[in-house]
């Protein structure tokens, strides 16, 4: 039985995709929720803002058929814990490592999307040997092109600076998460029927019980994380294989160029039918072109 509210908005979990088990792990000093299903080699999914594992839904049970899928909720996202600090992308891709580590997992097939894409590059530079080869889907690198995302004058988007703004940001949107996370929802799918109201109250009933302002800890370090990337896990190019997908209506090849500084061997694919949120707007054809790399690669 779904529990509700007093807004009748769900206050439980979604349930993981059938065959996916919901588990937890103390990891890096930090309580991890993440979903695990299948067997076989191990892929690591990491999500983006605003969004949980659960933006893996539909694509769990596809790749799940050749592989051991672990989609977890990164820390302050979902229902993993909240510390006040550690969201610099290091520690974030530490806190992944060893969860896999726990796991019993050594090297692993990784796929990132937004948020998780300075993430997992930080995964893959600083744990090289325990990374098959990597997926980028609809992100950038800080340090090489990012920036550019947060520049308004060109094109970027108001909401990096405003979710960088400490204080301020935190003051206007508490008890708002819901519209205001629906809001990027709606700018960000192409198709009408991408997110139902249910996914959104999955997405919401977190974000609105700490981590949205947790959130906000991602975008407070990233120019730190420019810094590190550039002096220290950038200064050698990725050499494993690396598939870059984007949308045709979202980063498109503003993704791949800037994942094309850091990695030698990029391939490029764009996806016709959906904007940012590719894996929500064509989860399918996400599905169809991780799978295909991975099983290539392997």
């Amino acid at each position: 039985m779904v529990t509700e509210g007093g807004d009748g908005r769900p206050t439980v979990p979604a349930p993981a995709p059938e065959g996916a088990r919901s588990r937890r792990a103390m990891v890096n000093g930090v309580p991890i929720h993440y979903v695990i299903a299948g067997s076989g080699d191990p892929v690591l999914l990491l999500h983006g803002w605003p969004e949980t594992w659960y933006a893996w839904r539909n694509v769990i049970p596809v790749l799940a058929d050749r592989f051991t899928v672990v989609a977890p909720d990164m820390r302050g996202y979902g229902d993993s814990g909240r510390p006040a600090d550690g969201y610099d992308k290091v520690t974030v891709a530490t806190d992944l490592h060893e969860l896999m580590r726990s796991l019993g997992f050594g090297r692993i097939h990784l796929v990132v999307q937004d948020m998780g894409g300075p993430v997992g590059f930080a995964y893959a530079a600083s744990f090289p040997a325990d990374v098959r080869d990597f997926v980028f889907i609809e992100s950038a690198v800080p340090g090489f092109g990012l920036e550019a995302a947060m520049d308004v004058a060109h094109g970027g988007s108001w909401h990096m600076g405003f979710n960088m703004a400490e204080g301020i940001s935190e003051l206007l949107v508490a008890g708002r998460e819901r519209p205001f996370i629906e809001y990027f929802y709606r700018r960000g799918t192409l198709r009408p029927d991408a997110l139902t109201q249910a996914d959104i109250d999955e997405y919401a009933r977190t974000y609105a019980a700490g981590g949205l302002l947790a959130s906000f800890g991602y975008y407070r370090t990233l120019l730190d994380d420019a810094k590190v990337n550039r002096e220290r896990l950038a200064v050698k190019k990725l050499t494993l294989p690396v598939l870059s997908l984007a949308a045709e209506a979202g980063f498109g090849d503003f993704s791949h160029a800037s994942i094309a500084q850091v990695a030698e061997h990029v391939e490029r694919q764009t996806i016709a039918g959906a904007k940012h949120f590719l894996v929500q707007d064509q989860p399918q054809a996400a599905a169809a072109a991780i799978l295909d790399f991975l099983t290539r690669t392997r």
